[in-house]
C-alpha cells in the first residue's frame, strides 16, 4: 500500500461507475489508477478522485495495476470550474504536468508549482497571463529544459535596451548579436531570469507592465511548444475562448 498525497490531473469514466485517474503524487511521481466505485452515489472517493483534487490517498498495487483504495480531499479547487478560462488554463497546466513529470521518482518539486499555480489562479492572486508564464518557465526548468539567460551566448553582455530570445535553443543574445529569434525589451529578459534563478517560493513575486507581459507570455509558449515539439490541445482550447 502507498500512502501520499497527489493531484488529480486527469480522469475518465470507466463503465457506469468507476473511474480511471492520473495522479502527480508527492514522492512516486505520476501514476495511472483506477477508482473502483468512484461515481456511486455517497461515494467516499468520489469528490477526493475528482479532475484538479488534491487528495491523501491510499493506493494499492495488484498485477501491475494501481487502484485507489481510500481517498480523503484536502482541497477540489472548486471555484475554477466557475470560470471556463481558468478551467482551461488549468487543464494544460495538468497536461504539461502528464508530459514532464517522470513515474517512479519524486516530483514534490513539480506538485508545490501546480498547486501554486491553481490556487493563484482561482482567487485571482496574478494576472493569468503572469501565472501561466510563470508555469511554463518553471515546469520546462525542472523538466531539464532551463534557459541559458545569464548573459549574450557570443559576446557574454549582460544587458542591452532590447535583446534576441532564441526559442529554439533557449538562448539570448544583445543588440549587436541577435539577428534571429524574438526581440524583447530588457524588462522581459529581466523577468525570465527571475522566473528560473529565484528561490521556488518567490517566483510569481514580479510584477510587469502590460505589453511586456504579453511578450512575455508570447514568448513563454513558443519556447516551451519548440522545446516538446509537440502540440497541446488544452492550450488550443484555452486560446479559443
Amino acid at each position: 500500500m502507498i500512502n501520499t498525497d497527489g493531484l488529480i490531473i486527469r480522469e475518465k469514466s470507466s463503465g457506469e461507475q468507476n473511474r480511471t485517474v492520473t495522479v502527480l503524487t508527492r514522492e512516486y511521481g505520476i501514476i495511472r489508477a483506477y477508482v473502483y466505485g468512484a461515481k456511486k452515489i455517497g461515494s467516499r472517493t468520489g469528490s477526493a478522485t475528482q479532475l484538479f483534487a488534491f487528495s491523501e490517498l491510499g493506493i494499492s498495487e495488484k498485477r501491475g495495476s494501481y487502484i485507489i483504495e481510500a481517498a480523503k480531499p484536502k482541497e477540489v479547487f472548486f471555484n475554477l470550474r466557475n470560470d471556463v478560462n481558468k478551467i482551461a488554463l488549468a487543464q494544460y497546466f495538468a497536461e504539461l504536468c502528464e508530459t514532464l513529470a517522470p513515474e517512479k521518482e519524486n516530483t514534490e518539486e513539480y506538485l508545490k508549482l501546480i498547486l501554486n499555480s491553481l490556487m493563484l489562479l482561482m482567487n485571482e492572486k496574478r494576472d493569468e497571463k503572469l501565472i501561466k508564464s510563470v508555469f511554463e518557465l518553471s515546469i520546462l526548468s525542472l523538466g531539464g529544459y532551463m534557459p541559458n539567460i545569464v548573459a549574450c551566448d557570443t559576446c557574454g553582455k549582460y544587458e542591452d535596451e532590447n535583446m534576441f530570445f532564441d526559442t529554439t535553443n533557449g538562448n539570448i543574445f544583445c543588440e549587436s548579436c541577435g539577428h534571429f529569434g524574438m526581440k524583447v525589451p530588457m524588462s522581459v529578459i529581466s523577468a525570465v531570469r527571475y522566473i528560473v534563478l529565484s528561490d521556488r517560493q518567490k517566483i510569481f513575486n514580479f510584477s510587469l507592465n502590460e505589453s511586456s507581459l504579453e511578450i512575455l507570455s508570447q514568448l513563454t509558449e513558443k519556447y516551451t511548444l519548440s522545446m516538446l515539439q509537440r502540440k497541446f490541445r488544452t492550450l488550443d482550447f484555452y486560446h479559443l475562448l
